[in-house]
């Protein structure tokens, strides 16, 4: 038997082999690899001992193991009753050979001893019939009652949220679907056990009285210290177990600090003590390995050894008995075949209870989980959505533990409009975009879709309509139609056309059984690029009215960039895009950008040494600019810091603080007075746009500058508002400019290699 760790549970044996613990894997040699040595000790998840459970939680763990076993109670009472037939069988096979000894062989009739002796072979194939039957039932019922709570568990599991999954890992949560699953079908297996054990005691017991009252109490002198043996040796030995498995981990560490380490730190000396280090954790192993034998040993004489001393006692008196008349020599054999079965009984009994305990333990981790409530839930009276409309969201902010990672915002896409979003890392584009989709909810503010406050709608409804595609797609193991159906029943041409739109068709064509391509584990046989599309159009084939985008086309080169974004133009016809990136080609083909400056923060101005602007103390709207392609922006669009859309016929160089062309960008965007540019706004300096696209200023910029073909983000540390502009590029403003919009004072003219600018 192994040294090495083991859980301190035990199972049953031989009469000659303590019921011990399954050997664990053994630790790796000196020599391995560092790879290997650190591969070979992971970070274990601490056990949870059945005494660590409140009262309530334990009744919380039964009422689960109940409510498992409810619907399956037809199943495990045949197990049981199948089980106490074998049982009876098992036992009735001593009594038949002590008839056909005493009536057959000891009084020399040969018809008795054929009549024992088939009786003998029917009890042998009742056994085996019983036999079959409960281990079927009972494998049954376990895979049922498995099957039903680790469906329950995932089905809980997969509706919920982020935030809600947040407490526990994916790794923990594995664990409880898993191990924890198991452990309960291991205990539900074993249930028609408790049947065997009754029959055997009451069996074996009867039997004893009625064969001599001494062999009864001699059976009964046994008992409690053959449970003290089942019960003392598998905890000790199991603590054992433990530290060694502890020693062995922080040897491993030690071989692997020596060998990745030594050489280079051989020549200055610095070896040394990692070679003490590894004598020391070396002496530490072979201590508690020592440790560990010394019970392995003890638990490996004393458990049968108490049995045999009964036997032995046993035999003393029955073997008076028998010379007295009392007993014959038929009922002395069927003494000893009944003690070897009521030794292993006993085992299996101690057994039985560790594993109830486990699985209260299991069943307590899997209540917890199930217990986990989601943040976003189904209304409990959804209202349908219509076909097609707005999506707007007002006042929408999201909180992580405590800290702001996506400022109140309002935003408006109207039905039909492909909007990009940018923004600086950390402004909150990811959480943006799960909003709609209802992966989250705002801690503030709302979401509505076609004037719906989406938290009135249905969760199916709601994703029927709304596709997200994730920043980091993921794929399952199977082949490429199985990801792009996903369990739907989607015809071959709906394939090839999502995927012709996601320009992916002619690379799954080319693989070599095409559609039927087997990925390997999460897609690792695709290219991030294609990974991406393939994601694109899995969502695609939803028929999506709105589809939402996260940075999906960062893996792809710029053609295949500008061949995606081509395709899902002629796709959308009427359809939203929502689109978050950084990208040039997604920004250059949207109707809209909208940036998204970053969380302010109370620290700005202190940091900075500037007085500090209203953006830099106090909550915006996140959006530093809005800004449209050959129109104005809408005042939804453009809350509360809307971007200027420069008309077209404002031609290059013109200055930010030119008031002409202010006056006539503003009376292009609905400002009617006329007179003078606005001021800048307070929470962001709008960027400026011309010609036929505007991109959005910088979020920390004070002002963009004009250009044929867009805006240049003012520099960071400018004091100035405005930049200057010149032909078909722009130059930020000096910093040390103190010309700004509004002032009537123009830039001073700068001279560059391309000219003079003004």
């Amino acid at each position: 038997m192994s040294t090495q760790h083991a859980r301190p549970e035990h199972h049953p044996g031989t009469a000659d082999e303590p019921p011990g613990p399954p050997p664990a894997e053994e630790a790796p040699p000196a020599d391995a690899a560092p790879d290997a040595v650190l591969e070979a000790a992971p970070e274990e998840e601490e056990e949870q001992s059945p005494q660590d459970l409140s009262p309530e939680r334990r009744q919380r763990a039964r009422a689960l193991l109940r409510g498992a076993l409810r619907p399956h109670w037809a199943t495990i009472g045949a197990a049981m009753a199948a089980a106490g037939v074998r049982q009876l069988a098992f036992l009735a096979v001593p009594w038949c050979i002590q008839k056909a000894l005493d009536d057959g062989v000891t009084a020399k009739d040969t018809h008795a001893l054929v009549v024992w002796a088939a009786a003998t072979l029917c009890a042998a194939a009742v056994q085996f019939a019983g036999l079959y039957g409960w281990q079927y039932w009972a494998g049954s019922a376990d895979a049922k009652v498995g099957a039903d709570l680790r469906s329950r568990l995932l089905r809980h599991l997969a509706g919920l949220d982020r935030a809600a999954l947040a407490s526990r890992g994916h790794g923990d949560l594995a664990m409880r679907a898993g191990r924890d699953t198991d452990m309960v079908r291991e205990w539900v297996h074993g249930l028609a056990v408790w049947v065997v054990l009754a029959t055997t005691f009451a069996g074996v017991l009867t039997g004893m009285g009625v064969l001599d009252v001494s062999l009864l109490l001699v059976t009964l002198g046994m008992l409690p210290f053959l449970i003290w043996v089942n019960l003392s040796f598998p905890r000790r030995f199991g603590a054992a177990s433990g530290a060694l498995a502890e020693a062995h981990g922080v040897r491993a560490e030690a071989v692997a600090d020596l060998l990745q380490l030594g050489t280079g730190l051989r020549g200055t000396g610095g070896h040394r003590p990692l070679v003490a280090r590894h004598a020391a954790a070396s002496a530490a192993v072979t201590d508690r390995t020592v440790k560990a034998a010394r019970i392995e040993a003890s638990w490996a004489s004393v458990a049968p050894f108490v049995p045999r001393m009964a036997v032995a006692v046993g035999v003393g008196f029955g073997g008076l008995a028998v010379l007295d008349g009392r007993l014959t020599i038929g009922g002395l054999v069927a003494f000893t075949s009944w003690m070897a079965g009521i030794t292993l009984a006993t085992r299996v009994l101690v057994d039985r209870l560790l594993a109830r305990g486990q699985a209260d333990v299991a069943a307590a981790r899997i209540d917890e989980a199930l217990s986990i409530e989601a943040g976003v839930t189904d209304p409990a009276a959804p209202v349908a959505l219509s076909a097609g409309g707005d999506l707007e969201l007002s006042g929408v902010s999201a909180v992580r533990d405590g800290v702001t990672v996506l400022a109140p915002i309002d935003l408006t896409v109207r039905a039909g409009e492909f909007v990009a979003v940018s923004g600086a890392t950390g402004s909150g584009k990811s959480t943006l975009l799960r909003l709609p989709v209802r992966l989250d909810d705002p801690d503030t503010g709302t979401v509505r879709y076609g004037g719906t406050d989406l938290r009135k709608a249905a969760l199916d409804d709601i994703r029927g309509r709304i596709a997200y595609v994730a920043q980091r797609p993921l794929l399952l193991s199977g082949t490429v139609a199985e990801n792009l159906r996903l369990g739907r029943d989607l015809q071959d041409d709906a394939l090839r056309t999502a995927c012709e739109t996601a320009g992916i068709h002619d690379q799954i064509a080319a693989m070599p059984d095409g559609y039927d391509t087997e990925l390997g584990e999460s897609g690792t046989a695709l290219s991030g690029g294609q990974v991406q599309r393939l994601a694109i159009a899995r969502a695609l084939l939803g028929e999506p009215e709105v589809l939402i985008l996260d940075d999906s086309t960062s893996a792809l080169d710029t053609t295949t960039e500008r061949l995606v974004l081509d395709r899902l133009r002629t796709w959308a016809n009427g359809r939203t895009i929502v689109f978050a990136t950084h990208r040039a080609a997604v920004l250059e083909s949207a109707d809209r950008v909208v940036t998204l400056s970053a969380v302010p923060r109370a620290d700005t101005a202190a940091s900075t040494g500037k007085n500090p602007r209203p953006s830099d103390t106090e909550p915006g709207s996140g959006i530093t600019s809005a800004h449209g392609v050959g129109a104005a922006p809408r005042p939804a669009d453009a809350v509360p810091a809307a971007g200027v859309a420069r008309p077209a016929d404002a031609g290059p160089g013109t200055a930010a603080g030119d008031t002409d062309a202010d006056a006539d960008a503003e009376s292009r965007s609905g400002n009617t007075t006329g007179t003078g540019p606005r001021p800048a706004s307070s929470e962001a300096d709008a960027g400026v746009g011309s010609d036929s696209r505007a991109v959005p200023a910088s979020p920390d910029a004070d002002a963009g500058t004009v250009s044929d073909s867009g805006i240049v983000p003012a520099s960071p540390d400018a004091d100035a508002d405005a930049g200057t502009g010149c032909g078909s590029r722009a130059v930020p403003a000096s910093p040390d400019a103190d010309a700004r919009p509004g002032k009537g004072t123009a830039p001073t003219p700068v001279t560059t290699p391309e000219g003079p600018r003004g």
